[in-house]
Order: C-alpha cells, then sequence, then structure tokens
C-alpha cells in the first residue's frame, strides 16, 4: 500500500480471507466474479508490498519495474472494466442494465488508453513521506485527454454503483466516493497508490453485499382496500 510494505502485506492477507469468503456464499457465477473483487485487490496490494521491499532490497531491484507494472495494471488497466463488468452481471433491470452497458464500454475505453500509456511511456515510482507517487511519462500536450480518461475512470469505478439496483450497491458507492474525496483532500500526490489501499479495505462491503443477495426481499405487505 501507499503507507509501508508490512501495512501492504497485512492488506493482502485480510483480502484474501475476506475474498474467498465472499465468494463462498456467491450462488452464481455473476455473484462470484463481483465478490472476486477483494482477491483481486488482495493481488494488487501484494504488488505494493513487494514493490516496496525493492525499493530497500537490492536484491529485490532488479524486479522493481515487474511489480510496479503489476500493481498499475490492475489499479489502471484491470478496474475501469471490471466493476462495470461485474456490476452489470448482477443488475435485473433491463433499463439500468443498457445504461451500465454504456459505462462497460467506457471503462474499455480506459482500459485500453491506459494500457496503451503503460507500454508506450517509462514510469517510475516516487517515494515521498511514506507514500509511493506513480509517475507516468505522458506528454503535458495530453493533459486534456489525461483529465478525460480520469473522469471516465472514476465514472465507471464509482457512478456505476449507483446506477445499479442490486441490494446494497449504493453503500459500496457512497464508500468509493467518500475515499476517494479523502485522498484527494489529504493526499493529492498519490491518489493512484493511496485511494486504491483505501477502496481495498472497502472490498468488506463487498462481502456484504453478496451476504444480501442471500436473503430473500420482503414481498410488498398486502393492502386491503378501504
Amino acid at each position: 500500500m501507499c503507507f509501508s510494505a508490512g501495512a501492504s502485506f497485512g492488506a493482502s492477507a485480510v483480502l484474501s480471507i475476506i475474498g474467498t469468503a465472499a465468494i463462498m456464499r456467491a450462488r452464481t457465477i455473476p455473484q462470484g466474479l463481483f465478490a472476486g473483487i477483494p482477491i483481486i485487490f488482495s493481488f494488487q496490494q501484494l504488488a505494493e508490498g513487494l514493490l516496496w521491499l525493492s525499493l530497500k532490497d537490492p536484491q529485490l531491484a532488479p524486479f522493481q519495474s515487474h511489480f510496479t507494472y503489476v500493481f498499475l495494471v490492475f489499479a489502471l488497466v484491470v478496474w475501469p472494466v471490471w466493476v462495470p463488468f461485474t456490476i452489470r452481471l448482477l443488475e435485473k433491470d433491463a433499463r439500468r442494465k443498457r445504461i451500465l452497458t454504456f459505462f462497460l464500454f467506457a471503462g474499455v475505453l480506459v482500459s485500453a488508453g491506459t494500457a496503451s500509456a503503460l507500454l508506450l511511456y517509462p514510469t517510475e515510482v516516487i517515494p515521498t513521506d511514506h507514500h509511493l507517487h506513480y509517475e507516468i511519462g505522458i506528454p503535458s500536450g495530453a493533459a486534456d485527454l489525461i483529465k478525460l480518461f480520469t473522469i471516465l475512470y472514476f465514472a465507471t469505478t464509482i457512478i456505476s454503483t449507483f446506477i445499479s439496483t442490486t441490494r446494497r450497491m449504493k453503500a459500496l458507492g457512497i464508500a468509493f466516493l467518500l475515499s476517494y474525496n479523502f485522498t484527494i483532500l489529504f493526499y493529492s500526490g498519490s491518489v493512484v497508490s493511496i485511494w486504491c489501499y483505501f477502496a481495498a479495505l472497502l472490498s468488506l462491503i463487498v462481502f456484504w453485499i453478496i451476504a444480501g443477495l442471500q436473503q430473500p426481499v420482503d414481498p410488498m405487505p398486502d393492502v386491503k382496500p378501504l
């Protein structure tokens, strides 16, 4: 994570437990894919923990770029697709499902753009004040494009949760939004690392959502005519 190798490894271990429990509670393939979010976050935090070690241990230094790209692929390429994709799979309302299809296409666009940037431009990790700052050498002339992709990124990962009618999904969206605003306010120089860590911790809500899907929805009470 953003603070230390130990914290990253600890988060990875906790997330693997949450993810395993969530997958075991899942009853359908869409539920299982959505329940896999904590597991993916677990691998992501593991990669950043190893990255922390590579910055300090000369024996791991040759693998620094590998750990960097693994983390960034999860953070920037996987999530813009995985989140709207799995939320769309869970959606029962046809109209909302069509809207989520648009968010999924936007996520694919973001993932393709960020993957291209990672392939075409050098990436540097800068440890600053117990945080990690990821610097991708995108030309300054692409500033407007970066802003657009940033907006689309958070639209696909946050707004899609508010589109969903799945039980308790909006709670995940609210938690994502609050954690993102907190990160921007206090850790603006390390948004990718810090927000991904907070989002990973929010995976407990994923388990709560999966648990809620196993509970029967209360039927509307009978209304007797006057």
